[in-house]
């Protein structure tokens, strides 16, 4: 019975980690639409050179995340305090998971996320900003619950080592679609 008690706390803890990751990603996504947005009201004529340059960015990390450049991941290395992950039941849930949620705050795993960021600001949709950080916050709670159901601490580390393994694929993803998003942005002006 403890056991099914102790589970049952750790998906409630776990599910408001996931909600607070999840809104907090999508409210990050509406801001740097919504900034956008204003800024392509205010100057339309920079709309062009900055998808220009946002193509040429997404191709160079394409290349970075294929493995054919090196470049520097914009973000921050930051780390949620373990002072603040103590704070509470839910409310260590709702901060720690609200801090990662918003992705600008702590290390960034991939180049893809900046660049998804910049392209949010330059079309300034807010409904694809709302949506496309919702996605982000929901998959980077994804991990969390692959890993729920294990109960002894060597299966863990085997689900966490696979994940891990798992992490060049990632990449290779990550690659391809900024490629297509370059190829996007690079060809827009040319398309009828």
């Amino acid at each position: 019975m403890e056991g099914t008690e102790t589970y049952r706390r750790w998906l409630q803890r776990a599910t408001v980690y996931a909600l607070s990751m999840t809104a907090a990603g999508g409210a990050t996504g509406v801001a740097f639409a919504a900034a956008g947005a204003g800024v392509s009201a205010l100057r339309p004529e920079l709309s062009l050179p900055l998808a220009a340059a946002l193509g040429a960015i997404a191709l160079a990390y394409a290349l970075h995340e294929l493995e054919f450049l090196r470049l520097p991941v914009p973000g921050r290395d930051w780390q949620v305090p373990a002072d603040w992950v103590r704070r509470g039941f839910y409310r260590s849930a709702v901060i720690f998971g609200g801090t990662i949620g918003f992705g600008v705050f702590t290390r960034v795993p991939f180049a893809s996320l900046p660049v998804l960021l910049a392209w949010l600001f330059l079309s300034g949709n807010v409904l694809y900003g709302l949506l496309a950080g919702l996605v982000y916050g929901a998959m980077r709670a994804f991990p969390i619950y692959s890993g729920g159901s294990r109960r002894e601490p060597g299966d863990m580390v085997e689900h966490v080592q696979r994940l891990m393994r798992l992490a060049p694929l990632q990449h290779q993803v990550a690659g391809l679609g900024l490629a297509a998003l370059a190829a996007y942005l690079l060809a827009a002006p040319y398309l009828p």
